[in-house]
């Protein structure tokens, strides 16, 4: 029983033989238009400019018949490339049987237009180059050998064998043609099919690369998602576990609240019991967020908050003393986003929180909200000791930070991009050698009903 390689046919394997095959079939249909123009141009050219007559009616008939193969190809690539295909063998083979029909249109022309002694019968070099980058190897192979049966039929027929009989071909240098109008001739097949190879393969290449940047792009993409489901699983299980024991230090520490205020009990126990129950909120605050997928807020509604709204459930939950050294600058307080507030506000803090840590403890950062046409942008300006390049480009990787080991979970930006990508947002991050790092975050704002602007799509809805 033959084996099956399974890897032939996975899922990434599939999407890329379907995008290479989408580019060649594309610029496929584009050069055999080229070529159908083409062919009519240089019958006109060697009729009216060189004065040789042609048998253009047959010549006619193969261009019209590689006119309408070419619909009915640009018709099938359209049904092929809309469909989810399970195997792409009848796509690539329609390919081979497209090439083989052009290499015996090529073939046909050059039996009415001197065989082989035509210069145009260099064209069968452009046909054995394109089928090379189309085709399959064995489907190339194949074509290739065909070609060079091709060629020595052209060749036999232009001698005069006895078993050929009248089946001649009349070559253009017995014709009484000028030597001179052949050498042109030959010189214009040259340069034609050294251009059509070198644009063809040069745009298949460009298209290619550009295909494989955003395929690299949809990897990393899922990668990341593959980490963010990871990471709200581990959030989720913790969340779970900690519950349990943080509900039973609530309750204790409300009965001994309760029992304290009844006694006489300096006012400084009262204060750290009170201080016991807000941070245990705070802590349950904590989980209910990372019992969420890793940034997406369980329940929390999506509702029109104003920048002012936003700015001050930021800089609210800030801790008081770090509180003073941000400096706030807000130009457009009435702008509206769509947003669930708690959510946004925590991940902004998470950016707001890492200028702090980079910035010295003397110093202060610059955070500063205004707005353009489209978005809501907030600029959060540190003045810390900045970051090289290969850093900067890690910046967003979950579990990926430049503090001191135990100092930070390397989740901030990431969980920050991801509320905010999900609100059609985006985040930004520069950073300046010994100047600092500066963080802009953009969301679309909302815009009045009088300019027919609808609110920006988000990524989940109330």
């Amino acid at each position: 029983m033959p084996q099956t390689n399974h890897f032939d046919n996975s899922p990434y394997l599939l999407e890329g033989r379907k995008a290479r095959l989408t580019i060649n079939t594309a610029w496929l249909i584009k050069l055999r238009w080229v070529a159908a123009f083409g062919q009519w141009f240089t019958i006109a050219v060697v009729m009216f400019l060189f004065g040789i007559q042609v048998r253009w009616q047959p010549l006619a008939v193969i261009i019209f018949l590689t006119a309408s193969s070419n619909l009915i190809l640009t018709y099938l690539f359209e049904q092929l490339r809309a469909r989810d295909l399970k195997s792409l063998t009848a796509w690539e083979t329609l390919l081979f049987a497209v090439m083989l029909m052009d290499l015996g249109f090529l073939t046909a022309m050059l039996y009415f237009t001197g065989g082989i002694s035509n210069p145009f019968s260099v064209f069968y070099l452009v046909n054995v180059a394109l089928a090379a980058i189309v085709l399959t190897p064995p489907n190339t192979g194949i074509l290739a050998l065909i070609t060079v049966g091709c060629i020595g039929l052209l060749l036999l027929a232009s001698y005069p064998l006895p078993f050929l009989g009248r089946w001649q071909i009349e070559n253009l240098d017995h014709s009484g043609i000028p030597v001179h109008v052949l050498l042109a001739g030959s010189s214009m097949a040259l340069v034609t099919c050294a251009m059509v190879v070198v644009y063809f393969t040069t745009r298949l290449n460009v298209e290619l690369q550009r295909k494989e940047a955003n395929l690299r792009r949809t990897e990393m993409q899922q990668a990341r998602s593959e980490k963010l489901e990871a990471l709200g699983t581990l959030a989720a299980g913790a969340a779970h576990e900690l519950s349990t024991p943080l509900a039973t230090i609530a309750v204790v520490a409300k009965e001994v609240q309760r029992e304290l205020e009844t006694g006489d009990i300096p006012a400084e126990i009262k204060e750290d019991i009170g201080l016991i129950r807000s941070e245990l909120d705070r802590c349950r605050t904590i989980l209910d967020q990372m019992s969420t997928d890793a940034g997406q807020a369980t329940g929390e509604p999506i509702v029109v908050i104003t920048a002012e709204i936003l700015l001050n459930e930021v800089v609210e939950r800030i801790e008081s003393q770090q509180r003073k050294r941000v400096k706030v600058s807000l130009s457009q307080p009435s702008v509206e986003i769509r947003a669930p507030l708690h959510l946004l506000a925590q991940a902004i803090r998470g950016l707001v929180k890492n200028a702090l840590d980079a910035t010295p403890s003397q110093g202060s950062i610059e955070l500063r909200f205004s707005a353009n046409d489209q978005d809501l942008v907030l600029k959060i300006q540190d003045h810390g000791t900045g970051m090289p390049p290969h850093v900067l480009a890690r910046i967003g990787e979950p579990f990926f930070t430049t503090k001191e080991p135990g100092s930070g979970t390397g989740l901030g930006v990431f969980l920050a991009k991801n509320v905010i990508e999900k609100l059609a947002g985006n985040v930004h991050i520069e950073s300046i050698a010994d100047q600092g790092t500066t963080a802009t975050v953009s969301i679309p704002r909302l815009r009045s009903a009088g300019n027919g602007n609808s609110p920006p799509k988000l990524g989940r809805d109330t």
